[in-house]
């Protein structure tokens, strides 16, 4: 059970002692009380432990540049979101910098302006959705993950009481950004979605 659990989480989250030993807890300690060391744990999963923990080998330098990579796609590198998704990023920056804001301040970012998203009014919410809308980008829930999640998630909390799509609504735009049916299950790349339009 131990050796599934590593397994069905490999390429999707770290495996790492630190990230094990505090997001699950019970697997971490049934693994070291089993194998008797985490090492033991994943080299019997047929992992290299060496690769594994490398995020503690990280440089002040690549820890710039990934924090660079992910501004630069427009990924949000508030803490709480970098914890959340990118948690050796944020240990090793925080282990090599002190903590996530001097990290972000040496990497060029004002940090007092990623941390305003955090407080924007519903009226910026809104002014900030249709400004991506009349600039034709994609509104559909998973882009918006990827490329918006600070406005997603803000969107989410203060205009759609948990719900993206009423978030869009509230907004004042009126279209469905759910692929049809048939279009769900084919495979292809199409976003065959209806036509927006604003319900202003």
């Amino acid at each position: 059970m131990i050796i599934d659990h590593v397994m069905s989480r490999c390429d999707r989250e770290p495996l790492n002692s630190y990230y094990y030993a505090t997001t699950y807890p019970d697997v971490y300690a049934a693994a070291e009380r089993i194998f008797g060391s985490w090492r033991e744990t994943i080299e019997a999963c047929g992992f290299n432990y060496d690769e594994i923990k490398k995020y503690r080998e990280w440089s002040r330098e690549k820890v710039i540049s990934e924090i660079k990579k992910l501004h630069k796609n427009k990924e949000s590198i508030n803490s709480k979101y970098v914890q959340d998704f990118h948690k050796p990023l944020y240990m090793a920056a925080v282990k090599r910098f002190k903590n996530w804001g001097d990290a972000l301040s040496v990497a060029g970012i004002d940090y007092n302006k990623i941390r305003l998203r955090r407080k924007m009014s519903p009226g910026e919410i809104k002014r900030e959705i249709l400004e991506l809308y009349k600039k034709n980008v994609d509104l559909a829930y998973p882009h918006m993950r990827d490329k918006f999640q600070y406005l997603l998630a803000a969107g989410m909390k203060k205009l759609g009481g948990g719900s993206w799509a009423k978030a869009r609504k509230m907004a004042g735009i009126k279209a469905n950004y759910r692929l049809p049916r048939y279009k769900r299950f084919s495979g292809k790349k199409s976003r065959g979605y209806h036509q927006p339009s604003l319900g202003i």
